[in-house]
C-alpha cells in the first residue's frame, strides 16, 4: 500500500469509483500531482473537476490546494538504492530498544491490571496488529475487545465506562479517526495508551501514557515501505511486562 493509501485507508470505502481512480492516479504519480492544476488532475483521470474536488472533501481537507499541500508535506523520503534492507532493520530495531524504558512498560502493566476491559483500537495496515494483542491478552483471560471499523471508532464515547482502558495503535500516531477518539476520551478522563512509531506524533502526546518505536520513514516507488513490525516487538514487550508484573504481584 502507498504513503497517501495507508493514510486515508479508512476513509477508501466511502469513495467511488471515480473517485478512487483519481487516489490511485495521485499515490502513482506523486511528483507530477504536487504541482498539478486541479482541470489538469480532471482531464488526466477523465473526470470532472467536482469529482475531484469531492474527493478532497471525502478525506477530510477543505479543497484541492490543500491536498497539493499534503503531498508536498507528507511525502516520505525515499529509500536509497544502496541500502540494504536489512541493515535498515538492524538499525531500526536498535534505536527502538535503546529508547524503551522499562518503567514505561511496567506502568501500562499496571494499567492492565486495574481496567476492568481493554479496548484495543486500530486502522488500516495496523488492524492485524490490534487483533494479536487482543488475541494475546485473551490468552490471559483478560477482557479485551478490538475495534478496527471507523464508524464504530468515532462513536467509542457512547459506551466507554471510567474503568476501561483503551490501547491505540498507529504507525505515524496521525490517523485522524484515532485522534478523535483520543480527544474525545481525553475530556471524558479514561485512561489511554499508544503505540506508535512517532513519538513525536499527535497520538502519543495526547495519550496519558504510551511506548514508542521509531522507524524510519521511507518508501520505494511510491509504496510506503517503513518498518510496521517494531510495533509488534512492542505488542509483545507490553504482554511480558504484564506477566512479569503479575507474577511480582502475586
Amino acid at each position: 500500500m502507498g504513503i497517501l493509501l495507508d493514510t486515508f485507508s479508512e476513509k477508501i470505502p466511502l469513495l467511488t469509483h471515480s473517485e478512487k481512480h483519481v487516489l490511485y492516479y495521485i499515490e502513482h504519480h506523486w511528483e507530477a500531482s504536487k504541482t498539478m492544476p486541479l482541470t489538469q488532475m480532471a482531464e488526466e483521470n477523465n473526470v470532472s473537476t467536482t469529482t475531484v474536488i469531492r474527493l478532497c472533501h471525502k478525506l477530510g481537507m477543505d479543497g484541492f490546494s490543500e491536498l497539493k499541500y499534503f503531498l508536498k508535506n507528507h511525502q516520505a523520503a525515499e529509500l536509497p538504492g544502496d541500502l540494504d534492507p536489512i541493515e535498515r532493520y538492524k538499525k531500526d530495531v536498535q534505536i527502538s530498544l535503546s529508547q524503551l524504558r522499562a518503567d514505561d512498560l511496567q506502568s501500562i502493566a499496571h494499567s492492565i491490571d486495574r481496567a476492568n476491559r481493554i479496548v484495543i483500537l486500530s486502522v488500516g495496515l495496523t488492524k492485524m496488529i490490534g487483533e494479536y494483542v487482543s488475541k494475546r491478552l485473551m490468552q490471559v483471560n483478560l477482557s479485551t475487545t478490538y475495534i478496527y471499523e471507523s464508524h464504530m471508532i468515532d462513536l467509542i464515547s457512547n459506551w466507554i465506562s471510567k474503568d476501561d482502558l483503551v490501547i491505540f495503535i498507529s504507525s505515524s500516531g496521525e490517523t485522524e479517526t484515532l485522534l478523535k477518539a483520543c480527544d474525545k476520551l481525553d475530556h471524558l478522563n479514561i485512561k489511554t495508551v499508544a503505540m506508535t512509531n512517532n513519538p513525536d506524533s499527535r497520538l502519543f502526546k495526547t495519550c496519558q501514557q504510551g511506548v514508542s518505536a521509531p522507524v524510519e520513514k521511507v518508501s520505494y516507488e511510491g509504496y510506503d515501505v517503513s518498518n510496521r513490525s517494531s510495533l509488534v516487538m512492542l505488542a509483545d514487550l507490553t504482554f511480558e511486562y504484564y506477566l512479569k508484573f503479575m507474577v511480582g504481584k502475586g
